[in-house]
Formats: structure tokens, C-alpha cells, sequence
């Protein structure tokens, strides 16, 4: 994906990750919408993108994700500011909690299809990027539930990959470890230098699911020496066969023709 003019949104903008990624999208010319729920954080920032340009590549919505109706006003404003959303960051998060969108988005109906279709649909060809951890990876006793949300982001994320592909969206996910952030800042100079990822390898890691088109469904994990691609099993055959036949049966239901 050429990412000049492309229309993107990151959650959790406002520092760590995500603003990392916001300043990388705005420098290869893409316009952002900063959404967070720091207000003061993400209008200044928003602010300091805006600075010495020609036009506004920058707003700022306040956010909390796990409020649907928050994330439906943060579409629509995207969508009346800038005409499309072509690239969705899902970001934010709190260590020690589920996601709270996955969470709130079990109450509505057809939840990936209404991302896929609704919110980027205008856009066809759209990038949605999650943001999970290494703690999806691997058991990590003494930070379990949080484990255990960030598996179900990269479960997420594989499942939706199946579906969003006939829209001619991707749908990946990126892994970092220990990343210095708002949640990691007690940690900075007690945990060893090689525990860290590289904030600059996680923004990275993002733009290899953005530049090609090919990648869908796919998990990188982000470690202090560099970026890995997760390799899973095949589906058992078992499985396969009960797979096909949702599959089509969903291409059915919605009218979609592969042919």
C-alpha cells in the first residue's frame, strides 16, 4: 500500500507505540486521527502534527475503547474529516484487563463484519493492525489474565483474516515484548536492556503488514534483536472440514461470489 494521502487511525496515540507509529504514518504522508483517552496529551499532539503544514494531517477524538459508542463516534469522525479510514491501528490497552472493545463487542451483532465492511468498507483495500504482546505467545504465570486477553487478540485477528480478505482488507497482528511506554515506565532501568523491543522495531513491524497487501493473518513478534514472523500448525483435518463448511456458508448468507 502506497500510504501517501491514506486516512489512519491509532488508538492509544498519545505516547509509547502508537504515537510512534502516528509521527511514522504523518512523515510518509498518510493523515492520522490521534484517539486516546488522555485528552490534553492527544490535542497536544495532534497540535505538534499540525505544525508548519499546509493543511490539517492531524485531529485528535477522545476515546476509551472499551466503550462501543465511543469507538462508533471515533469512525464517523474519522469518516467526515477526512472522507475515508484506510488504515485502523487497534493499540490501546491496560495491562491487567481484557480488551475492553473485544469485550463490549460481544453485545453487537456480526462484530468483525461491521468492522470490516461498515467502518473501512469505503476505504476497500483497508490495513487493520492489532497490537497484541509475546504474552500471547508464551504462559506467563504472574501476568495471567492479561496473557490470556492478548491471546485472544491474536486469535482474533486470525479468525477475522479469514473473512476480511474477500473485502480486500488485511487483518495482522504485531507482538512486541517489553516496549518502553506509559505502562512500562517504573520498569525502564531495572529489567535488562535485551528484555526490551525497540519501539522503532514494533513501528517497523507495523509497516511491513501496511506495505504488502500479501500480508493477512499474520503474527509478528518483536524482540530486542528484531522482528519474527510466528509460524502456527495446520488446522487438523477434522477441524478443516467443520472450517469449510462455515466458510461457506458465510459466502452464502452474504451474497459473496469467489469466482
Amino acid at each position: 500500500m502506497n500510504i501517501q494521502r491514506k486516512v489512519a487511525i491509532v488508538t492509544g496515540a498519545s505516547s509509547g507505540i502508537g504515537r510512534a507509529i502516528a509521527i511514522r504514518l504523518v512523515n510518509e504522508g498518510a493523515k492520522v486521527v490521534i484517539a486516546d483517552i488522555n485528552e490534553d496529551a492527544g490535542n497536544l499532539f495532534a497540535n505538534e502534527l499540525n505544525t508548519n503544514k499546509s493543511e490539517i494531517i492531524a485531529i485528535f477524538h477522545k476515546t476509551d475503547v472499551s466503550k462501543w459508542k465511543e469507538l462508533i463516534s471515533l469512525f464517523d469522525k474519522t469518516k467526515v474529516t477526512f472522507g475515508k479510514i484506510d488504515i485502523v491501528i487497534n493499540n490501546a490497552g491496560i495491562v491487567g484487563q481484557p480488551n475492553g472493545m473485544l469485550e463490549d463487542s460481544l453485545e453487537e451483532p456480526d462484530f468483525a463484519r461491521t468492522l470490516n465492511i461498515d467502518l473501512l468498507g469505503v476505504a476497500y483495500g483497508g490495513v487493520i493492525i492489532n497490537t497484541a504482546s509475546v504474552a500471547a505467545l508464551y504462559p506467563i504465570f504472574n501476568v495471567a489474565v492479561y496473557a490470556a486477553a492478548k491471546a485472544g487478540v491474536v486469535s482474533l485477528t486470525r479468525s477475522m483474516a479469514q473473512v476480511s480478505q474477500l473485502f480486500g482488507i488485511t487483518v495482522n497482528a504485531v507482538c512486541p515484548s517489553v516496549t518502553e511506554s506509559g505502562l512500562t515506565t517504573k520498569a525502564i532501568g531495572f529489567l535488562p536492556e535485551h528484555w526490551w523491543s525497540p519501539v522503532n522495531f514494533v513501528v517497523d513491524a507495523c509497516f511491513k503488514c501496511i506495505y504488502n497487501p500479501k500480508t493477512n493473518g499474520s503474527i509478528f513478534s518483536v524482540w530486542y534483536e528484531g522482528i519474527k514472523e510466528e509460524k502456527f500448525e495446520k488446522y487438523h483435518t477434522v477441524f478443516e472440514e467443520m472450517l469449510q463448511g462455515d466458510y461457506q456458508n458465510f459466502l452464502k448468507t452474504n451474497n459473496i461470489n469467489t469466482c
